[in-house]
Formats: structure tokens, sequence, C-alpha cells
């Protein structure tokens, strides 16, 4: 657990600095953002990888976020997200898995964003909470699986500025899609009880989730 988190806040460490620096740059030309405030909403679907395939399924992925402008092209953003995961094959017992992403951090506009195409990537660090109904395991215990971890997401996302304000042509709303990769670091001990549905005797350390989401985005001067 240790070197995870070293790792991720290595990576966060690096990722925020390569977006500070062309940002910062980007700050001595134009200090004023023309965009404020911005809010989204997206919907699409949520694939497990690694272990945790082992004990869900694919399923819908829903979530929220809103980002503050720090100048034209770096936002403070924070996010949102619930994924409702199926059942993996050969789990008899479907426990109403979901999945709670909360996180913060920065997301940089790699081209601007105030012409027609949208193209940014974010990073963030948070917490993640897994949460079942009761369930039966195969050794006849009745349980359910509700634990918080540290987690880390980063996306990638492209879109449209369709709508624009008719006097400043600033775009208002923005359709696009987004792929995420979320990084979680689980506990062992406690997850044992739902790998058990697998017929597995150990729990899962690191899980992997990648949600392929489309939405829209509006955006406040």
């Amino acid at each position: 657990m240790k070197v995870g988190y070293k790792k991720l806040g290595l990576v966060f460490g690096a990722v925020t600095a390569l977006a500070i620096l062309p940002a910062r740059a980007d700050a001595q030309l134009v200090r004023y953002s023309p965009i404020f405030w911005s809010f989204e909403g997206n919907g699409g679907i949520a694939i497990p990888l690694g272990d945790l395939s082992d004990v869900a399924g694919s399923g819908p992925s829903f979530g929220l976020a809103v980002g503050y402008f720090l100048n034209p092209r770096l936002a403070l953003r924070a996010e949102g997200s619930i994924d409702l995961m199926g059942e993996a094959d050969g789990v008899l017992v479907d426990p109403n898995l979901q999945i709670w992403h909360y996180t913060g951090g920065i997301e940089y506009h790699i081209a601007d964003p105030t012409q027609d195409l949208l193209f940014a990537f974010d990073i963030g660090v948070g917490g993640v909470t897994f949460d079942t109904d009761v369930f039966t395991t195969p050794g006849g215990t009745i349980a359910n699986f509700g634990d918080t971890y540290l987690a880390g997401n980063a996306g990638l996302k492209v879109g449209y500025n369709f709508w624009r304000n008719s006097q400043t042509n600033i775009p208002m709303a923005t359709i696009f899609v987004q792929g995420d990769f979320h990084l979680m670091f689980a506990d062992e001990t406690g997850s044992a009880i739902f790998t058990s549905l697998a017929g597995k005797t150990t729990g899962f350390g690191t899980v992997y989730e990648v949600p392929i989401t489309a939405g829209i985005r509006f955006n406040i001067p």
C-alpha cells in the first residue's frame, strides 16, 4: 500500500508540473480567462480491469463535474461519479456492486477552449467507496461489502463547442466524449468477503477501472 501511495504521488506531481508550466506561459500572454466556471454531466459504461473483473462485470456509469478556470487553459476540477457494476462470469450471486468516485484535481486544455474543438486532459486524487447489497457467500455467511479507499484518476476529453454567446462568441455549451482511468488502492483483507463470491480466498489490492462516457458541458463566462 505504501509503495502504491508513493507511485500515485509521483505521477500526480509530474503531471501537475507538466500542466502548470505551459499554463504559466499562456498566462504571461493572456491572464484573463473568458470562461470562469464549467459544469458537466456524463453517462456511459464502466469496464473493470484486473482482479476486479473477476467479481464484477461492466455496467452503467454516471458522473458530474465542476471546474474553475485559473487562466485560459488551466482549471481546478472536482468530480463525482457512480458505476453500477454488473455480474461477472462465473459469479452466482449478483451483489449489486456500486462504486462511488469523488476526486479533486486539475484540468488542462491542450487546445484553446474557446475554439470549436475541445481537447483536454485531467488528473486528480480522492477516494472511492465500494458498496453492495447484503449477500450470502458460498460458505453461507451473510455479509455486505462497504469500504472506502484512496484512489486516483486521469481522463482525456474530446468535444465540440456547438453553442456560443451571440454577443461575445464565447462557447456556452459543449458535447464531448471522455475516457477515464481509475486507479484504486483497495485492501486485500477487507475485500476478501467480496472476492469469495468468485471462489477466491484472498481479496484484491490495487484494482483498475475504465469508464467511457459521453456528455454535455455548460460554461459560465
